[in-house]
């Protein structure tokens, strides 16, 4: 970026984004105060904000283990991303406070569980084990923005993302129900989070008055589509396994989300938003409202699929937790304005 464009840029305005961000955790705290109805939004807030935090990571990874011209027209909004990790053990500390309201494992009237897993699913190590996974996203969000070497600093950061990352989605999300276990789970998650934090990373970029050009986008969006397609596969490769073996234990855990609201919810918004957003972006050519749409749909369905996915509880005090995620949501976004203000902004031909 030339310093002409660098002096071009808009100047961070500290006192808006902390108003903002207050503002944010105001509502947060309110709502959470409120009763723990509220809980099972606090939980899938903090999911949905950590995926996009380590799908960040993982793009910046692998964009530069790739070629560094294919990341660059979005690597100032994923190394932002990447900056707000200092943010997730702030949204997971109440969290810990309320593990038996969350997971059953932990509640007083715990189900029986083979002993081995039963010691893998106890309080304590849970918790050693996040705070562990905080602790590694923090300091690899940090090498990857700080590094002068980001190829080492990479390779390095994907053996310790992809196990970390994993084992997270096993214990935050598949330990919900935790009679059932899928050794395919975790990488059918990660994979999610790649393409919402992709989605998410070209969505913005294109929306900036400074937007990439045709040229620089087109391996983005090949990019883009193919994780599409890689996602779909990989969910439905995971429910025919379960489909094909047949295990009451197993096809629980899809019965569960076959009832109302969970399952109007994916049939009506995750998975037509999916395949609109694969038929949109499968004709060869760039467009940017094209783009902007598919990217659009696919933070949609990246949405909807985690809530599918999470399974909050419904609750009566709804209202409550539409102003908890809006709180949750409204801090992380100004404190990733924040961050991306702070980046260079790739405007190369």
């Amino acid at each position: 970026m030339t310093a002409q464009a660098a002096q071009d840029q808009p100047t961070f305005a500290p006192a808006r984004l902390l108003l903002l961000g207050g503002i944010g955790v105001a509502l947060a705290a309110v709502a959470w105060l409120a009763g723990g109805a509220a809980l099972e939004t606090w939980l899938f807030s903090f999911v949905v904000l950590a995926g996009l935090v380590v799908g960040s990571l993982g793009l910046l990874m692998i964009g530069h283990l790739m070629n560094e011209e294919w990341l660059r027209p979005i690597r100032s909004e994923a190394e932002a991303a990447a900056l707000t990790t200092a943010l997730l053990p702030i949204l997971a500390l109440p969290l810990a406070f309320r593990l038996p309201d969350l997971y059953r494992w932990a509640s007083a009237d715990a189900i029986e569980l083979p002993h081995p897993r039963a010691a893998f699913l106890s309080p304590i190590p849970f918790l050693a084990r996040g705070g562990s996974y905080l602790a590694v996203w923090i300091a690899l969000g940090l090498w990857l923005v700080l590094t002068r070497r980001p190829e080492r600093a990479s390779a390095i950061g994907l053996a310790l993302l992809a196990p970390t990352a994993t084992f997270a989605a096993n214990d935050w999300v598949l330990s919900r129900e935790p009679q059932w276990w899928s050794s395919l789970f975790g990488f059918s998650f990660v994979l999610s989070q790649l393409l919402g934090a992709l989605a998410g990373a070209i969505l913005i970029s294109l929306l900036r008055p400074e937007h990439p050009t045709a040229a620089r986008m087109q391996s983005l969006e090949r990019a883009l589509l193919t994780l599409a397609l890689l996602v779909l596969w990989v969910w439905f490769v995971h429910f025919l396994i379960v489909w094909l073996a047949n295990l009451p234990h197993e096809a629980a855990w899809y019965l569960q989300r076959a009832q109302a609201p969970w399952f109007q919810l994916l049939i009506l918004v995750a998975i037509p938003a999916l395949v609109a957003a694969i038929a949109i972006l499968a004709p060869p050519g760039f467009g940017r409202r094209t783009m902007i749409a598919g990217s659009a749909l696919l933070l949609i369905h990246h949405a909807a699929h985690m809530i599918w996915l999470i399974r909050p509880e419904p609750s009566r005090a709804y209202p409550w937790s539409v102003v908890l995620a809006l709180g949750l949501f409204l801090g992380w976004g100004a404190l990733f304005a924040a961050a991306l203000r702070t980046r260079p902004h790739d405007e190369a031909d």
